[in-house]
């Protein structure tokens, strides 16, 4: 019977800290009669839940995270939550999410910029609700480095000939997990001279794609620097110079 009560117990604990839970709050834990109130003991109290693994967040991105209550008996009010100590970078929505009397959860969105200082963070989230103490729960998140790209260029200076039209083949380094596809716009042409297509996409798996420069008989004579910019489906924008030679007929 000893060893049975210990496996329950220990199965309790594992529960428990599955939910991440944290403090209890509500009117309960006011009460002056009981002296440490307990989540499930003490009545018209409430205890908040999060994922006890660590999120990670990837710079430029978004996740999807949930905070979930635990009601005790009488306890059905409101509860505003509060996010506080989100590192730098990184902000929520809604600002101010609220679990309505009667739902389990509120659904919140994590989403950090391009720069966002990365690293391991615990962030508090406090469960306001109408009448009583607060109750409180930590959610811990990992800021990790985007997965991003870079424009690879032809590394010698591309030459084009006035009256000539010449396939250059433009190319991306990606990152291990970086597989967004990448648009290629081009910056300011020499006169005379264009690109088909002006705006190439590289898809999803691929690194490289071809285009045609094509310049007039009358195309302005120079060395010239294009400014190539690639611009993913997700995250910032990368950008890299693209020489380019008009040379005459």
């Amino acid at each position: 019977m000893k060893q049975l009560f210990n496996r329950i117990a220990a199965m309790t604990m594992i529960g428990l800290a599955g939910c991440g839970q944290g403090t209890p709050g509500g009117p309960g834990t006011t009460d002056v009669s009981a002296k440490k109130p307990v989540f499930g003991q003490t009545e018209d109290t409430f205890n908040l839940s999060v994922p006890v693994m660590s999120t990670t967040l990837q710079q430029g991105n978004t996740i999807d995270a949930e905070v979930g209550i635990e009601r005790a008996k009488n306890f059905g009010e409101d509860v505003e939550l509060v996010i506080l100590d989100l590192p730098e970078g990184v902000s929520v929505s809604p600002s101010n999410p609220t679990i309505k009397h009667g739902d389990t959860k509120a659904s919140i969105k994590f989403t950090a910029t391009d720069d966002a200082v990365t690293g391991d963070y615990k962030i508090k989230v406090k469960g306001h609700p109408a009448k009583g103490s607060d109750a409180q729960v930590e959610f811990k998140i990992s800021v990790m480095a985007k997965d991003t790209f870079s424009v690879g260029l032809p590394i010698l200076s591309t030459s084009l000939k006035q009256g000539e039209s010449k396939t250059v083949i433009m190319t991306i380094n990606r990152d291990k997990k970086f597989d967004n596809e990448v648009t290629l716009n081009f910056g300011k042409l020499p006169e005379g001279v264009s690109v088909e297509p002006s705006a190439t996409v590289i898809k999803q798996g691929n690194s490289e794609s071809t285009i045609t420069l094509t310049a007039t008989n009358d195309a302005a004579l120079g060395d010239f620097t294009i400014k190539v910019t690639g611009h993913p489906s997700k995250g910032a924008d990368e950008s890299n110079d693209f020489k380019l030679s008009v040379i005459e007929k």
